[in-house]
């Protein structure tokens, strides 16, 4: 099922690109805007002299059009492109936007129902609007690391975390202005930051801070409120497990065979088990628990007791997982040169009604349809020739 199929995007991004790639999963006809000769950053990140993996897994299902949009021909071109598209995505900067003279009231102007998609490091107003991004810093700036990892250290998380989710959120908004533009006839611009979506997220804010007036403290793999959540070493591998209710914990204490745990008052009930006596007191014993059992034992106490505990899997532990194959969740893929990679899945599934929906296209050549999108626009032949000479396609 590709239930965006109708939609057309002009997606003129680098470095987040995943606003592009959930359209383009999701059948959108997505048109990537690239650098003539030297094509988008993306696809140099991988093994040298090959394009990389990011490449093939980001662009799947994209076009590729090569467009020196710092000309001006170039930027007439770009112009006729969102003039028959729904929609323009871009991250480029504020300054190079107003350069290109792409700024969403120009566009809007040459299409009213426009969605214009935007992608800044810390919004489009405040002291911050001009500083560059990577997710470290996004992370830093948005209290996020102040409270992951280990009260020693503070630590980022093991993916661009504020990067994919950024990119998705912005995705779901245009998503929103497109079906009001549908019915009105008004397009809109639509405008998240990478710090936006780190703010949006964390609920800690609202949780500590604004609920207990408490700053939030780094603990590790455990939880302020609630507990036992923790990671926890067993025989053979790491466990991790986070029980929310008094149900759940007293379900997984009658199933370790520990009915202390279950009938201290101590132990039984919130808030006294998590907050007053989890740590130094319970985790210990839990700690001394798990050293006793393997992984594989823990899990089947888990599933047992009902209540989510698993181990902490390697990649290639996941990838092998018959959950992952059940779900289709890793796939096989050919790109343009014959080459089968895997490729993660779509995370949303929909109705099987038909069998399309891992049908996806590879990624696509450098420029690979820049002849048959500018035939489209009504750019003839020898006016093609004539822009590749000048270096513009």
């Amino acid at each position: 099922m590709q239930p965006l199929k109708s939609l057309t995007v002009i997606d003129l991004t680098e470095g987040n690109y995943f606003a592009g790639s959930m359209f383009a999963d999701y059948g959108a006809t997505v048109i990537k805007i690239e650098k003539p000769d030297l094509g988008d950053k993306l696809r140099q990140r991988g093994r040298p002299g090959e394009e990389g993996r990011y490449h093939s897994y980001y662009d799947r299902a994209k076009k590729s059009i090569t467009l020196d949009i710092s000309t001006s021909e170039g930027q007439e071109i770009l112009k006729k492109l969102v003039q028959n598209a729904d929609m323009f995505l871009t991250n480029i900067s504020l300054e190079k936007i107003s350069e290109y003279d792409i700024s969403y009231e120009t566009l809007k102007a040459l299409k009213p129902d426009l969605v214009y998609g935007l992608l800044t490091p810390f919004g489009e107003e405040g002291p911050w609007k001009d500083y560059p991004d990577y997710n470290l810093l996004v992370m830093s700036r948005s209290g996020l690391q102040e409270n992951t990892g280990f009260p020693e250290e503070p630590t980022r998380l093991g993916f661009p975390l504020s990067y994919m989710y950024s990119g998705w959120l912005l995705s779901a908004g245009m998503l929103a202005a497109y079906i009001r533009a549908k019915k009105t006839g008004e397009g809109a611009k639509v405008s998240n930051s990478s710090w936006h979506m780190m703010m949006s997220v964390d609920d800690t804010y609202v949780e500590n801070l604004l609920g207990l007036n408490v700053l939030p403290k780094r603990i590790g793999n455990g939880f302020p409120t609630t507990n036992p959540t923790d990671t926890f070493r067993c025989k053979n591998g790491w466990f991790s497990l986070s029980i929310g209710t008094d149900k759940q914990w007293i379900s997984f204490a009658r199933e370790c065979g520990r009915d202390d745990w279950a009938e201290d008052p101590k132990y039984a009930h919130d808030p006294a088990r998590s907050m007053e006596n989890y740590f130094g007191d319970l985790d210990q014993q839990l700690n001394d628990f798990f050293k006793t059992i393997t992984v594989q034992e823990a899990d089947e106490i888990c599933r047992r007791a009902m209540v989510p505990g698993g181990p902490c899997n390697t990649i290639a532990e996941l990838i092998e997982d018959e959950q992952v194959a059940s779900r289709e969740m890793i796939l096989e893929m050919e790109d343009s040169n014959g080459q089968k990679s895997l490729q993660i899945g779509k995370a949303a599934k929909f109705s099987k009604e038909n069998e399309m929906d891992n049908n996806l296209a590879p990624a696509p050549e450098l420029g690979e349809h820049t002849e048959e999108i500018l035939n489209q626009l009504g750019i003839n032949q020898e006016e093609r020739v004539l822009l590749k000479k000048q270096g513009i396609i």
